[in-house]
């Protein structure tokens, strides 16, 4: 009796305490992030009655003896394997460092070699250009394409990645893209080279390069792996051990000599190999005010100036500012086409999800500044 009792004890236990630690990463921990606090008190009572066992159960009359006790402590470590095992599984397994630091772009579907009659389009970006399997403006801009064009065969290719930046976006197309032989590439990427110049973990190492070899991007968390002991404990600690955070102004955004160097080899590239080339402006909604909603300031958190200080709002508006001008002028220098986005997103924030992330209504309107440069240059006849 007394061992099946410490058996239940301890499944209800496991599923209970492992239970509320995951549920951080579940709706509840997204939408009600008060809650946790309550989870993390019910987790506490929950680890802290499991050292009563042996008495509960003599109050009940059922006798423990060293075996029993034994069971517990195996329990406890099975316990402990189980829930580790289950941790790093969740968060590491499928995770690796591509060859640049970054997830791998996603496989294309475009016919090798392309056919004749064919007008093949890359759009090399990041996250507002990859979008999602519902709303991205490529797939939009093929379908205002096609109807524009009836007659002709226009292909889209999405090439966007989140987190990529402009030198991911060179290594993109030399090794993945080349192949495709595009008649026209559009470039719209600013804010992950702004997030380059960040250096602190999880997501970059200190010091700068040139090169972003600093910068993990999301496979940080491979570069710096949380240790289970260190996740349960800031699962139950949290609130206590939480830095509180300070938003400073911030300027020193080094990427911004690469930005330009990176974007002057995309055009050396496409010239060199006789592509078309449209490069772009990155609209956003950051105020030079610092008094944006919380969802505009989602990201700046994210990437920290040092353990305590992150860059406030007016820093990002500074660099979108700056990095925006870089293109506009290099591709006045190189007398390349260039969209600016700035007339239509200016003051609609109803149309970002965030700082520069698009609602559906977003990319549309994204995909036809695009369609109407397409059409002004003539480049489908």
């Amino acid at each position: 009796m007394s061992t099946f009792a410490v058996i239940i004890y301890e499944i209800l236990y496991f599923i209970i305490f492992f239970g509320l630690i995951l549920s951080q990463s579940t709706t509840i921990y997204q939408y009600f992030p008060h809650a946790t606090l309550g989870m993390r008190i019910v987790a506490m009572i929950i680890l802290f009655n499991g050292f009563f066992v042996p008495y509960y159960l003599k109050l009940l009359r059922i006798k423990l003896s060293g075996k029993h006790y034994l069971l517990i402590l195996v329990m406890c470590c099975f316990t402990y394997i189980i829930g580790s095992n289950y941790f790093y599984l969740k968060t590491i397994k499928n995770k690796r460092f591509h060859s640049v630091l970054h997830p791998p772009p996603s496989p294309q579907n475009a016919i090798i070699p392309k056919p004749k009659d064919v007008y093949r389009i890359i759009c090399l970006g990041g996250s507002t250009t990859e979008g999602n399997r519902t709303s991205n403006y490529p797939e939009i801009l093929q379908k205002m394409l096609n109807e524009k064009y009836p007659d002709k065969k226009i292909e889209v290719i999405n090439a966007g990645k989140y987190y990529y930046n402009t030198e991911q976006l060179i290594i993109e197309y030399l090794f993945w893209l080349k192949e495709t032989e595009p008649d026209l590439i559009i470039v719209c990427e600013a804010i992950a080279d702004v997030f380059s110049s960040f250096t602190m973990p999880p997501f970059a190492q200190s010091p700068y390069r040139k090169d972003y070899g600093h910068f993990y991007g999301p496979l940080g968390t491979v570069r710096y792996p949380k240790l289970f002991e260190e996740f349960v404990g800031s699962f139950l600690f949290a609130d206590l051990r939480q830095p509180k955070l300070e938003a400073i102004y911030f300027n020193d955004f080094k990427s911004q000599h690469a930005f330009r160097r990176n974007l002057e080899t995309l055009i050396e590239i496409t010239q060199s190999e006789g592509i078309k080339l449209i490069l772009s402006n990155q609209a956003h909604c950051y105020s030079p005010n610092n008094d944006s909603d919380k969802d505009v300031l989602c990201l700046n958190k994210s990437f920290l100036i040092n353990e305590k200080q992150y860059a406030d709002e007016r820093s990002y508006y500074d660099a979108m500012e700056l990095f925006n001008g870089i293109i506009k002028e290099t591709a006045e220098k190189f007398s390349i086409p260039f969209v600016d986005q700035y007339p239509t997103f200016r003051g609609k924030r109803k149309v970002f999800t965030d700082s520069v992330h698009m609602t559906d209504k977003g990319h549309e309107l994204k995909a036809k500044l695009f369609l109407n440069k397409i059409v002004e240059l003539g480049l489908i006849r």
